[in-house]
């Protein structure tokens, strides 16, 4: 027999040349992106949901803002940093736990990024000169009188980091 190959995911570090600040923010991501649409002056759409999986084998999604400004040639993507457990649609309700028992559903919950535990969402701002406008998009977002905090976060320096490549 032969062996086969294990292929992994080996990121290099040009795919990590973005900006990425993190959002304390409590409302709701419909509120936060059209404040931050009015404050930036761009129109982040929702494009798709990000699927992922975690090793108990449960899926999550999360919705994925985009917007494109070919003006100064920069990208936008804004992600809720956390997002609600998505069920199996072939799992039935197979019986043997408290739960089913009860016909309730329990609300899962899973971070993107979960070492940033007080971050509500993420924006990534991808670009040939993103530093360029790094800080006036940071003084435009401290507009935001709802944003708690803003920090810039170097992806590099994040466990999960491969999380953010999509």
């Amino acid at each position: 027999m032969s062996k086969q190959k294990a292929y992994t995911l080996d990121p290099s570090p040009e795919d990590y040349n973005f900006l990425l600040y993190g959002i304390a923010c409590p409302d709701n991501q419909y509120f936060i992106v059209n404040a931050i649409n009015d404050v930036l002056g761009i129109e982040l759409r929702l494009e798709e949901y990000i699927d992922l999986s975690h090793r108990m084998g449960k899926d999550f999604k999360f919705s994925f803002y985009s917007f494109f400004d070919e003006a100064l040639n920069l990208e936008y993507n804004l992600i809720p940093n956390r997002s609600n457990y998505v069920a199996q649609e072939n799992n039935e309700k197979e019986g043997g736990d408290l739960f089913s028992l009860f016909n309730e559903t329990v609300d899962e919950s899973s971070k993107l990024i979960p070492e940033l535990t007080k971050t509500d969402y993420l924006l990534l701002i991808k670009g040939d000169e993103h530093y360029h406008h790094s800080y006036k998009i940071a003084e435009a977002l401290k507009k935001i009188p709802e944003i708690i905090t803003l920090q810039e976060i170097i992806p590099d320096q994040l466990s999960s980091k491969s999380n953010l490549i999509f």
